[in-house]
């Protein structure tokens, strides 16, 4: 059973995102669909945002790079970078390997706010769709590093070819 579940509040211009249970590319469209909404005017909804991935069992490649997404929707607005709380020392290791440190403020304990959230509603979306917006993150990795360049550039060819 998946318990993958995203929340969301939006409160005096701080974005906070909940992300919890398997995050896995197959439920990743809501997560996309919600950053986009964020940041698609010129002046974005938030000033600040955090990220609390406490109670992630899993996450793949595809949430990683809506992440990295997010942190340069944040640089490319001049915002500050955004906060990660995480407390699992796997998906912070993964997280630390694809260089998300370099966009992230680490915060590696948990969160202690009482914020009222709201389940993120996903849309059905096209295989076609789904397909740009897994190409959109993994292309968010490549920006990271080197390392990540390597990795996932034959992926990412792989999506551009599959998508043409």
């Amino acid at each position: 059973m998946n318990t993958e579940q995203i929340l969301f509040a939006c409160l005096q211009e701080h974005c906070y995102f909940k992300l919890s249970g398997e995050l896995r590319y197959t439920n990743a469209t809501g997560m996309d669909d919600l950053i986009e909404q964020l940041f698609e005017q010129e002046q974005p909804a938030c000033a600040q945002v955090v990220v609390d991935l406490n109670d992630v069992t899993f996450i793949d490649s595809t949430h990683i790079g809506l992440l990295a997404s997010l942190a340069r929707h944040c640089q490319q607005h001049q915002l500050p970078k955004p906060i990660l709380f995480s407390t699992n020392t796997e998906v912070n290791q993964l997280l630390k390997g694809l260089c998300l440190e370099t966009v992230f403020d680490f915060a590696e304990h948990p969160t202690n706010q009482a914020i009222d959230l709201t389940p993120v509603q996903v849309e059905q979306h096209s295989d076609d769709h789904k397909g740009k917006m897994i190409l959109r993150a993994h292309e968010a990795l490549l920006d990271l590093s080197d390392k990540n360049r390597q990795e996932f550039k034959p992926v990412v060819e792989l999506l551009r070819k599959q998508l043409s």
